[in-house]
């Protein structure tokens, strides 16, 4: 490559990353392969009409609709746009307000803008950041930097003066130093954020509001290594929280050795905490068995400023056996495992679960298979060292189970399947409120669902037809609904027209003697002009009668609606 094209593209590439793009990764080594410039996208006009009788209307009788979505692409970068035009309402979104791009090339990867970086579960883990950084992996060798805002400063409502909700400049960086491959390695991972707390506004805030100043510092581990058909892989990390960088409370009032021990390295004081999460597995897998052990222990409140969300306060074990046949006729898919919180032994009660769950796939013969999922899972509160009511007490248990046996009709010219689901669920409820009867919360539910479908390829038509069956019932609600749809698709030889019809009555049953009806109607017909050029047409029809007991609360109606649509494809 000339020395005038290298400059060229380099120039283009860093242009490109003062344009607004968004979750951009781009591989700088096939860069001279990619199209320089293209543009494509879609364009549709609808004309949306509408009627109601029995109740007031929901929308306008006519309306219409112009959208777009054009994407301009640059040496395979893409910036999508999009519009919207209608009769009452119109915008313009570039929706890339957040914009970043991650190119690489060979082992450097480089970040810049908004990224969403993970270096381990529990440091930096996907939270949104503003800054730079880079990935470095030549050989086994793993770095990786990312530095950067997390959060702005929150800016006052011009219109109500109101901040809603409030939080100050946070920022931080993170680093990841590794060894080993995709498969085997061990990485070291150190997050640090704190909150800016001269970055509020120059408002005086109401007394009610209290938003502290956090500072924030994680250090953890991420591995994994395989040796033939065992692997093990683990990722662990303390977390050392400051709610309050500015507090006057002296770090000599707590009793916590670690604290003492890094006082002089992080922003700690009176506020600061520390909290640990780990999970391991060890596992085995061959070709068609295995089996996956997992750990996982995340203290009461552990968070990171690195991620938005953790489940915290549980530890569990979980076994997850699997095995199938060598002819791949059956499979089966299992896990169970115990769960409980309270694992600092700061509550009151200790609530226990039992987890487990199971698949079951069969393949019987050529034509029939049968499909089957299990599921149970188990509360039980148990109290700890102090005593408490027994109405605090929770034992609870929710079984699930799904048995959907299919059968398949093959024939020269049609082919046919039928297929009936069972789902059935069971809560039972052990307490006792008060005298109140246990059973009396128990809830049963069940949902059977008969189906069948006809194809005929060669006249590029297919059929089908629905039965289902609902029921819920407890010991004061006994609800029931029957229904039936009927539909089917024709295509025409050249695929030029696509037409479809589909219909459906649900009638329901209360215990208080009230019935109700439902009927929904569907017609779709689709005509493709040539390539880019496509005309389609919906009418949609429900008629809603909730019944007698009901009626002056919810009156029957009739609703109907139709679309006409133009769209564009270039």
């Amino acid at each position: 490559m000339r020395k005038s094209e290298l400059w060229t593209k380099w120039t283009l590439i860093i242009a490109l990353g003062l344009l607004p793009f968004s979750g951009i990764t781009q591989d700088l080594s096939n860069l001279g392969n990619q199209k320089p410039i293209a543009f494509n996208g879609g364009l549709e006009l609808r004309g949306i009409f509408y009627n109601a009788s029995g109740i007031a209307g929901r929308r306008e009788p006519f309306t219409y609709l112009l959208s777009g979505s054009p994407t301009l692409s640059l040496y395979g970068w893409s910036i999508p746009f999009s519009f919207t035009l209608s009769k009452d309402d119109r915008s313009f979104r570039q929706p890339f307000n957040q914009f970043g791009l991650s190119p690489t090339y060979k082992w450097i990867t480089v970040h810049a803008g908004y990224r969403n970086i993970t270096f381990s579960p529990y440091t930096l883990a996907g939270h949104t950041m503003l800054g730079a950084g880079f990935e470095l992996n030549p050989g086994k060798l793993r770095v990786g930097f990312m530095a950067g805002r997390l959060n702005r400063a929150t800016v006052i409502d011009t219109t109500t003066q109101a901040l809603v909700p409030f939080s100050f400049s946070r920022k931080g960086y993170a680093a990841k130093l590794g060894y080993g491959t995709q498969a085997n390695y061990f990485d070291f991972n150190f997050f640090q954020a704190k909150d800016d707390s001269t970055s509020r506004p120059d408002i005086r805030l109401p007394d009610s509001i209290n938003v502290l100043a956090e500072a924030n510092t994680s250090m953890g581990y991420s591995t994994r290594w395989t040796i033939k058909h065992l692997f093990i892989e683990s990722n662990g990390a303390i977390s050392i929280y400051t709610r309050d960088i500015n507090s006057p409370i002296n770090l000599d009032s707590i009793d916590s050795k670690l604290l003492h021990r890094v006082k002089n390295f992080f922003d700690i004081n009176g506020s600061s905490e520390w909290f640990m999460a780990l999970d391991a597995a060890v596992g085995y897998k061959d070709k068609n068995y295995g089996l996956k052990v997992n750990y996982r222990r995340i203290d009461p409140d552990f968070k990171t400023m690195g991620s938005y969300f953790f489940s915290n306060d549980l530890e569990s074990w979980t076994f997850a056996p699997n095995f199938s046949l060598p002819n791949g006729k059956l499979r089966v898919n299992g896990s169970v495992g115990i769960q409980h919180d309270n694992v600092r032994q700061q509550k009151q009660a200790t609530n226990r679960r039992f987890i487990g769950s199971g698949v079951l796939s069969a393949e019987i013969t050529k034509q029939l298979g049968l499909d089957i999922n299990y599921s149970n899972f188990s509360n039980n509160q148990k109290p700890n060292t102090l005593k408490f009511a027994d109405s605090l007490k929770i034992v609870q248990t929710t079984q699930v189970i799904s048995i959907m046996p299919r059968y398949l009709i093959q024939g020269t010219q049609t082919s046919q399947m039928i297929m009936f689901s069972v789902n059935i669920s069971a809560m039972d409820d052990y307490n006792s409120y008060y005298g109140t009867e246990a059973a009396s919360r128990n809830i049963r539910t069940g949902q059977y669902f008969l189906n069948y479908t006809l194809s005929i390829p060669a006249k590029r038509l297919s059929l089908f037809g629905n039965l289902s069956y609902t029921s819920l019932k407890s010991i004061d609600v006994k609800n029931s609904y029957q229904g039936l749809s009927l539909g089917g698709n024709y295509t025409l030889k050249n695929n030029a027209l696509q037409a479809g019809l589909n219909t459906s009555v649900m009638q329901g049953d209360t215990n208080n003697g009230s019935k109700s009806l439902i009927i929904n109607g569907t017609a779709n017909l689709n005509y493709r002009i040539n390539k880019i050029q496509t005309l389609r047409f919906s009418f949609y029809l429900t008629n809603n009668n909730p019944g007698s007991a009901i009626t002056g609360v919810n009156p029957a109606f009739t609703e109907t609606r139709g679309e006409l649509a133009y769209q564009l494809n270039f």
